[in-house]
């Protein structure tokens, strides 16, 4: 049997170490929602890093001004390490329902908060879902622009086989500027 093998003494190629990194979150089964999250939550180390902190750690995420802060049990907070990779968020600023990422590649990553539970204690954030933008485009030639449709995979929110489930909807989101963000599953470049 022919195996492939990493060889841990050479640097990474980022892109193949950010595949490994979704590929573990994908494949850990949703009947383990504790290992899931904490799958979940080292990719955000590795994708949207904090300034300080793990967002292992975190107990809240509130937009201030156009800057996403992380908040952990002392009551200490953090910005992300690139602040720019914040774009968007949907819901109410002190307890965003959803939080969108870019990264330089230009790729949209939407993390799902989950609802607390309200038991009077304070207790780590949980991830709901995170959604990977993946796009196809059409018709890319030098007479004609490209079109494309815009497809979402979650990586949390699997089948009972542990496959990622995907789909392609219009998205709303308020920008960190405070106007409207729009991504529509149809888009032209």
């Amino acid at each position: 049997m022919n195996m492939q093998t990493f060889d841990k003494t050479e640097p990474h190629n980022p892109q193949n170490f950010i595949a490994e990194a979704v590929f573990a979150v994908e494949m850990v089964n949703a009947d383990k929602p504790t290992q899931k999250q904490q799958m979940t939550k080292q990719l955000l180390d590795t994708l949207f890093p904090l300034e300080n902190g793990s967002h292992e750690d975190v107990v809240s995420y509130e937009i201030d001004y156009r800057h996403v802060q992380a908040y952990f049990k002392n009551g200490q907070h953090s910005g992300l390490r690139h602040a720019k990779q914040f774009v968007a968020y949907a819901g109410d600023k002190c307890s965003p329902d959803s939080i969108l990422f870019r990264d330089e590649s230009g790729t949209h990553v939407e993390v799902t908060l989950a609802r607390r539970q309200g038991n009077g204690l304070l207790q780590l954030v949980q991830i709901a879902d995170i959604q990977l933008e993946t796009c196809t485009l059409f018709g890319q030639s030098e007479s004609q622009r490209a079109t494309g449709l815009r497809h979402w995979v979650s990586l949390v929110k699997g089948d009972n086989k542990c496959r990622p489930t995907a789909s392609n909807e219009d998205k709303e989101y308020t920008a960190k500027s405070g106007e409207d963000y729009l991504l529509g599953f149809c888009f032209a470049c």
